[in-house]
């Protein structure tokens, strides 16, 4: 309703009271009360009418901005699309360099890692067309993998790399480019265009650091794909997982190669090592065969020797002299010694020559220290040196009897033949293990670092001031290690000069199931 109708609405209502003021005041009253509703429902009618009209305009509105959004959305669901499409791209992209990194992870030689390219690695990268060449030198093209080329077009489009120079060029500026026919000026790009019958070009050099160089051609129509940035760096991913499995190749066959010499060079010296080791073992058997044979036929004489002189010192022959006595006793003494070097070069012999058999039975251990310590007691009680000993538990060692106290017995003549007046000697025993291990520590002058490596060959005598004044042969400590090897134990030893020095060996701790020899 407008607001013309409203006043003659108006006008009409005061007439009406006017007529009415001449009837009675409940008439009046009541006409009055109903002119008063008219009017507010007509007042009423007039706002929802304005109320509509502001719902309506904002409607409009609202519906201009939906209008609005849903074509930005439409705009960027496309948007959305492409690039989905660009990801699934890109992502199949990286699926299939890595399937291909798997294959040329097996490949061995690198003409055919140029052949491992195909079809669906060509086509994961956007193009429909390509070609994988191998190039062993620059003026050199052969082309390995070809996808959608025909065999012509591929020899056409290798003699025009080859005489237009662009080979050289590419090999020369192996970064990834992708050219558009259109846009280029250059007639080789047009010309490679057209024999791939497409109007966009990729084109890279594969140029590693060692091994043949190679070069890649792809095509495709240029509305397939508007990232050409992301395609060269594909691309350049792809040229240098190609370099490096070309450079792999070639240090795998370079190792190869290596090995094979190297294997067949350690072959001839094995040989060459087992014939000098059959001769030796020849030479080292005839030399205990010799050092037995000479050290039997010596010992009759030298017993012999040792009787006269002693039927000499005892007057069976005549009286003797003083000085003649002084002259027998030494006789008899170096006999000694003579014969104590015979003992052991023919113990050596037969223990390596394995003549001699280890037995493996329990040997009290109190009973063993006992009676060595008694027959070292005079050079001890000499020499004023104190003999310690501890056994922390051991009770038994297993061994031979006979030449298992030799060990004890060489070693603790040994220490006291370098221990000095007033010092001390300890033997120890504790397990480690399955293992028994003894130790044999003096106070004496100790041994240069240098000299320890020797102290168990045949015939060495470290350089100290004492064997300067005392004689020996350099044989008891290489029979020790002998008997100890033959027992299945291991010795050592452990100096610094002026500290004195620690002679370690290990013994099995339980009987061995057969005799050691």
């Amino acid at each position: 309703m407008s607001a013309r109708t409203l006043v003659l609405v108006a006008v009409g209502a005061v007439s009406l009271m006017a007529t009415l003021l001449h009837l009675p005041w409940i008439v009046t009253l009541l006409a009055l009360v109903t002119v008063l509703g008219v009017l507010g429902y007509l007042t009423w009618q007039l706002g929802a009418q304005a109320r509509d009209t502001k719902e309506l305009h904002r409607l409009r509105a609202g519906y201009e901005q939906l209008d609005q959004q849903a074509k930005l959305i439409i705009r960027t669901d496309l948007e959305l699309h492409r690039t989905q499409e660009e990801l699934d791209r890109k992502l199949a992209s990286l699926f299939a360099l890595h399937e291909l990194g798997q294959q040329l992870r097996v490949s061995l030689h690198p003409d055919e890692i140029y052949g491992k390219l195909n079809a669906q690695l060509i086509t994961s990268f956007g193009f429909s067309k390509g070609l994988v060449g191998f190039c062993p030198a620059v003026e050199q093209l052969t082309w390995r993998s070809r996808i959608g080329v025909p065999e012509d077009v591929a020899e056409q489009i290798r003699q025009h790399l080859l005489s237009s120079g662009r080979l050289r060029e590419l090999l020369a500026k192996p970064a990834p480019r992708l050219l558009k026919a259109a846009a280029e000026a250059d007639p080789s790009t047009e010309r490679l265009c057209q024999l791939l019958a497409t109007n966009a070009l990729a084109i890279a050099g594969v140029v590693p650091h060692a091994g043949p160089a190679g070069c890649l051609l792809f095509g495709r129509e240029e509305h397939l794909s508007s990232d050409w940035r992301g395609d060269e760096e594909l691309m350049a991913i792809l040229t240098t997982q190609l370099a490096i499995a070309v450079e792999n190749s070639m240090l795998y066959e370079e190792v190869w190669l290596s090995r094979q010499e190297l294997e067949h060079r350690i072959q001839e010296r094995t040989r060459e090592l087992a014939q000098i080791n059959s001769q030796l073992v020849r030479l080292n058997k005839a030399k205990s065969d010799f050092v037995s044979a000479v050290s039997h036929e010596l010992r009759t004489p030298l017993a012999a020797i040792k009787g006269y002189a002693a039927l000499l010192q005892g007057g069976q022959f005549g009286p003797v002299a003083v000085a003649q006595t002084e002259r027998l006793a030494k006789i008899e003494k170096h006999t000694d010694l003579l014969a104590q070097l015979i003992n052991n070069l023919l113990d050596i012999a037969r223990i390596e020559s394995g003549r001699v058999t280890m037995e493996s039975r329990p040997i009290p251990v109190h009973q063993l220290l006992e009676t060595v310590s008694e027959m070292v007691k005079p050079q001890l009680d000499a020499k004023r040196i104190h003999l310690k000993t501890r056994t922390d538990g051991v009770t038994e060692l297993v061994g031979d009897p006979t030449h298992l106290p030799r060990v004890f017995m060489n070693l603790l003549s040994n220490a006291i033949k370098y221990t000095p007046e007033g010092g001390a000697i300890t033997v120890s025993l504790q397990r480690d293990g399955s293992q028994i291990l003894a130790k044999i520590q003096d106070t004496g002058c100790g041994i240069a670092p240098e000299e320890l490596p020797k102290l168990f060959q045949e015939f060495y005598r470290a350089s100290t001031p004492v064997n300067e004044q005392v004689r020996g042969t350099g044989l008891g400590l290489a029979l020790v290690k002998r008997i100890v090897e033959a027992h299945h134990g291991r010795i050592w030893v452990e100096s610094e000069p002026g500290k004195g020095s620690t002679f370690s060996f290990s013994l099995p701790g339980s009987p061995l199931l057969q005799a050691v020899g």
